[in-house]
């Protein structure tokens, strides 16, 4: 697997935009008790209007990127086009990352025919088909940003989501930030048993970690690059989203949560059933050990 190393036309490309033409985003967290995790004593407008400066800077600078946009993808062809279209309209120095678990549609060719005309496009593929989790693994491994942006399942993307999830973790606010659409309201296809079965597993789950997380799973999650090296020796070569919110946990991370306007891929009942059952025995699994 090898990435492009020419980011020269990319950069050059992104610090010539405008950067009066920035939509001012005011964003909505979810606040936990036990405090904020911030360390400093200005009021939270003030600490994010530094991170828009801080943005403002690095479109404007030929340094090492600033945000790593991960998206693992699998038979992907009919939603990852709509996705670079967005991420690369990003205003920020970032890369984009592909992590392709041996797709057997026209994902690959559709990444390369991005690939040639924009060069933060990094593509990594496996030669077998290893599965989620270890698709996340090689793509955490790969990224070299100040912060790492994780898209999952995602087949319509918002910038103004991903502008929000990182926002907090450049303003030294927090080191993790989970996206969610049930922070406000269960999303209206979920039927009520799976509203419950959600209902009961993130439960169980926060009150193992002592989190105060709205589901068991974020599509779209940020990380600071320095929070992700310390638990990376900790965790298991098929590491998990579980495993990651127990080996946060452990290490002290409060997990903070936003609401969703990105659109994620929509799962039949048997696959949704399949799924919780794959997350009740991980639950379990690392409670018992926590």
């Amino acid at each position: 697997m090898e990435r492009s190393e020419s980011k020269t036309d990319a950069k050059n490309s992104i610090r010539d935009q405008s950067v009066d033409n920035a939509t001012e985003i005011r964003p909505y967290y979810r606040v936990h008790p036990g405090g904020s995790g911030s360390k400093t004593e200005q009021p939270m407008e003030v600490v994010l209007s530094r991170a828009d400066a801080l943005l403002r800077h690095e479109r404007q600078s030929c340094t090492e990127p600033m945000l790593s946009l991960l998206v693992p993808t699998y038979n992907a062809e009919c939603w990852i086009s709509g996705v670079l279209e967005t991420l690369l309209s990003l205003q920020a120095e970032k890369e984009i990352l592909i992590v392709d678990d041996r797709s057997t549609d026209a994902t690959i060719s559709l990444v390369q025919s991005f690939q040639d005309k924009h060069p933060e496009i990094s593509l990594l593929q496996h030669d077998v088909h290893r599965g989620h989790n270890a698709t996340l693994r090689t793509g955490i491994a790969g990224a070299f940003g100040k912060v790492v942006v994780v898209l999952e399942e995602i087949t319509e993307i918002k910038n103004k989501d991903v502008v929000m999830l990182v926002k907090p973790i450049l303003a030294g606010c927090c080191d993790v930030v989970y996206g969610s659409h049930h922070i406000l309201s269960s999303p209206e296809e979920e039927s009520k048993w799976m509203r419950l079965v959600n209902r009961i597993l993130t439960g169980i789950l926060n009150l193992s970690t002592g989190q105060h997380l709205s589901h068991t799973r974020s599509p779209l999650k940020a990380f600071r690059r320095t929070t992700l090296d310390a638990i990376s020796m900790s965790t298991s070569r098929r590491a998990t989203d579980i495993e990651m919110i127990f080996r946060l946990s452990e290490n002290g991370q409060r997990i903070y949560e936003m609401p969703l306007d990105s659109c994620v891929k929509s799962k039949s009942a048997a696959g949704f059933f399949h799924q919780q059952i794959g997350i009740a025995i991980q639950v379990i699994r690392h409670a018992l050990h926590f």
